[in-house]
Formats: structure tokens, sequence, C-alpha cells
């Protein structure tokens, strides 16, 4: 085929560069495999150690201590969505902490109540009363501080500043918990806060007082990945291979002929004009030699006829009504074979 021709005669005028870019290719590939095996990948992972969780909540209990149709006396409720006055007039409040159980942990409780006088929206009034104040230190993980509050007491204490402002505002109780921690690795704050409803009949905690925090440590670690055999053992093969074919070329070139390699392009490139078929030894007309097949082909485009080519003694020809135009791939074989 003509494109595998030229490709031949390519490498034929220029053997020398294609064997030193297929040397250079092949070294190229060599110092990649040995890059990539000297270099291995690294991943930095990142992991969270050292977990630990911290937790409050605020726990209520209350004793009856009068008989009614709904508890018994010496009844103890505990975290009930409501309380009665009227059977439990004093509840207790517990903080309860916990942390880690496997080192010490400084835990500070403090609960408040805060009474807000309230007008329009706005407050007039502010004040705190301290219901829990500890700071201990726990060695178990759980640390845990009881307080009562007398309901009675604080409910004459609402009425008579409510006495005093008549119907000018309004006030509001909530539930306020702060508790700080401290360990070897980690420190910080939990903090709740809850409304707390005081009227004739009952009292409660309008929500969850409670809350909790987990605290990590992040370790990053740099991981160091093998190479991988495939991608240097590709790059080492594929150098192996232009190498191979650097000293194949170089060892080849010396087998191409240029000038039948050029004459099989043109036999190619005007093959429509050329038949196969064997010359007249005998006809009666001159032979005319031709120096190249190209030039041979002209002849034959210009007087309108075909190009006969004779494999047996590897000559073309134009045979014209008085002469007979040739080119011979072997002129002595040629001239033999016509009797020239």
């Amino acid at each position: 085929m003509a494109i595998d021709h030229r490709f031949k005669l390519f490498v034929d005028e220029n053997h020398r560069l294609v064997v030193g870019v297929l040397v250079v290719a092949g070294l190229l590939c060599f110092a990649g495999a040995g890059l990539v095996y000297t270099s291995p990948s690294t991943e930095t992972v990142t992991e969270q150690t050292n977990s630990q969780t911290f937790s409050t909540r605020v726990d209520s209990s209350a004793l009856v201590t009068q008989p009614t149709e709904l508890y018994d006396q010496g009844e103890t409720l505990e975290n009930r969505s409501v309380y009665f006055t009227s059977a439990s007039p004093s509840f207790s409040l517990s903080v309860v902490t916990s942390g880690p159980v496997d080192e010490e942990v400084d835990v500070t409780q403090r609960l408040e109540l805060e009474v807000l006088g309230v007008r329009g929206g706005r407050p007039f009034y502010n004040a705190t009363r301290t219901i829990v104040d500890t700071d201990r230190t726990a060695s178990d993980g759980r640390v845990t501080a009881t307080r009562t509050v007398n309901i009675t007491q604080l409910s004459r204490e609402l009425f008579a500043v409510q006495e005093e402002i008549q119907e000018v505002g309004q006030f509001q109780l909530r539930l306020r918990l702060v508790v700080t921690y401290s360990t070897d690795d980690y420190e910080g704050t939990l903090r709740a806060t809850a409304p707390f409803v005081v009227d004739d009949q009952a009292y409660y905690v309008d929500g969850d007082l409670a809350g909790d925090q987990t605290r990590t440590t992040t370790v990053r670690e740099v991981i160091t990945e093998p190479p991988d055999p495939a991608a240097y053992g590709a790059l080492g093969a594929l150098g192996v291979l232009f190498v191979a074919a650097g000293v194949v070329v170089s060892r080849v070139e010396s087998l191409l002929d240029p000038e039948a390699l050029r004459r099989e392009m043109i036999h190619d490139q005007h093959a429509e004009w050329i038949s196969r078929g064997e010359f007249p030894t005998s006809a009666d007309k001159p032979y005319i030699s031709i120096l190249t097949l190209e030039d041979l082909v002209d002849v034959a485009i210009d007087t309108n006829r075909r190009v006969i080519y004779d494999p047996q003694i590897e000559a073309y020809a134009v045979i014209d009504s008085s002469e007979i135009y040739y080119y011979a791939i072997e002129d002595v074989q040629a001239d033999e074979w016509l009797g020239i």
C-alpha cells in the first residue's frame, strides 16, 4: 500500500532520527518507571480520637405530704409534667452531670431561678435566686446536686410583688442551668433554659433542662502507599518496546531499497493506468526506454493508453501505434527478453 511504502521510505531516509526518537522515548519510559517506583504517593488521613461526652440534666421530684384523690400520702413523684401545690408544697431539683469515667472531671453546677417583670414585652424588673451552686471533682464520671424549693413560700413572694404592681405588668419565671467542666484534655460549658410556671393550684417546668457535648481530638496521619506495579511495570514494558523498535529499525534500514520503494509508490499512485500483461517480443516496432516509471505513466496519459506491467521481466510498457515505450527494473534482463 502507498502508505506502507511512504512509511518505509521515511524510515529509510530518516532512520537515524527514527532510531534516536525511539531510543529517547524508551529511556524516558525507563525514567518514568523509576520515578513512579521511587516516589510512592502519600495520603493524609484525618481521624477523630479521644472521644469524651459530657452531659447534664435537671430531674425533679416531689413528696406527697397531703393525701389527695390523685396520690397517696408519702408517695414520691419524679419528673412529672405537673405538680399540685395542695399535694406537694415543696419539690426538689437535682442537677446530674456526667462525663468520662476513666479520669477526673472538675464540674461546676449552677442552677438559678430568674424572676422577670414584663410590661408590653419589655422588662422592668429582674431578680435571680440561686438554687444549686456546687464545685466538685468527679472520679466516677458523675456529679449530682439536689436542692429543695418551697413552692408555698415562692407563691407568697410572687403574690406580694404582683399585688404591688397590680395590673401594670406581669411576672415570668425561668430556670437557667449553667454547667462547666474541665479535664486534662477538654473544658467547656453546658447551658439550658426552661420556663417555670407557678399558679394557685400547680407548678411545673415547661421544657427540658438538659444539654450534652461530645468532644474529640483531630489527628492527621500521613500514609505512604506503595508504588503501583501496574504503573511502573507498564512504563518499563513500554520502554523496552521503544528500544527494541529502535534496534529493529536500525537493522531493517539496510534491507530497504529506496528506489524500489519510490517505484512501488508511483505504481500504487497510478494504478488506474497500469495493467498486467506480456510485451510483444516479435513486434516490428522500435523500443524506447524511459528512465522512470513516472515518466512512462506520463506518456500513457499523454497518448491516452494504458501501462502494461510484465511481472516476468519486471518491466512496464506503453504500446503506441508506432513505438513501444518501456521502463525496466532490470535493464539487462529486459533487453535480453526483448531481443534488443
